[in-house]
């Protein structure tokens, strides 16, 4: 593996990352809640993976990175004040999906769409983008008893910044339409 520099930029995205796992964390200790652990681990591996990730062979606009940051973060922004324990199940099981598809990507991952590779293992056998089917799924369970104006216009807005990411991570990955003759589902099974 031939060694790289690690821009500026990533050492800031590493330094939230980090501390925003062991955030999670310490809140994980003194509540003892299984997401919170699950949360911890999805920004640990976003640490690792933004800087073990595979050389981009091509730089995307500006314009496609902050969206795709914008949507990464846009998540901390809802406010979740309890969760029942339907909810709880449905924020796990989407963070499960999460997990699984960060960690079937590998050094593929990254936040902006381009081309680290094409991977069709796990969960991309099934769904084109299983990462954000996860995502929605746990916030999904996140908003059953947190339902408002606010929260459901930040989904609504996390939605539309998906939809957009799809777009271009699929015309950004070479050999993207014979996957996609392959996997016809984008997001949701049986749906698109």
């Amino acid at each position: 593996m031939k060694a790289h520099s690690i821009p500026f930029s990533v050492w800031i995205s590493l330094a939230f990352w980090i501390t925003l796992g062991g955030l999670r964390l310490l809140e994980a200790w003194q509540d003892t809640q299984v997401i919170l652990v699950l949360l911890a681990a999805q920004s640990g591996l976003m640490a690792w993976f933004l800087v073990t990730r595979s050389h981009q062979a091509v730089e995307v606009r500006w314009q496609q990175k902050i969206i795709a940051w914008f949507s990464a973060l846009l998540p901390l922004a809802l406010r979740i004040d309890h969760e029942s324990l339907l909810g709880q199940v449905t924020t796990g099981l989407g963070l499960l999906i999460v997990l699984w598809a960060m960690g079937t990507l590998g050094r593929s991952f990254g936040i902006a769409p381009a081309d680290r590779g094409l991977v069709k293992e796990g969960p991309y056998r099934y769904i084109r983008h299983p990462m954000y089917l996860g995502e929605l799924v746990s916030l999904t369970g996140a908003m059953i008893y947190n339902l408002s104006t606010r929260n459901v216009i930040l989904i609504v807005v996390l939605l539309l910044s998906l939809l957009y990411r799809i777009h271009w991570e699929e015309l950004a990955i070479n050999s993207y339409r014979s996957y996609a003759n392959r996997v016809r589902w984008r997001l949701i099974p049986r749906v698109w």
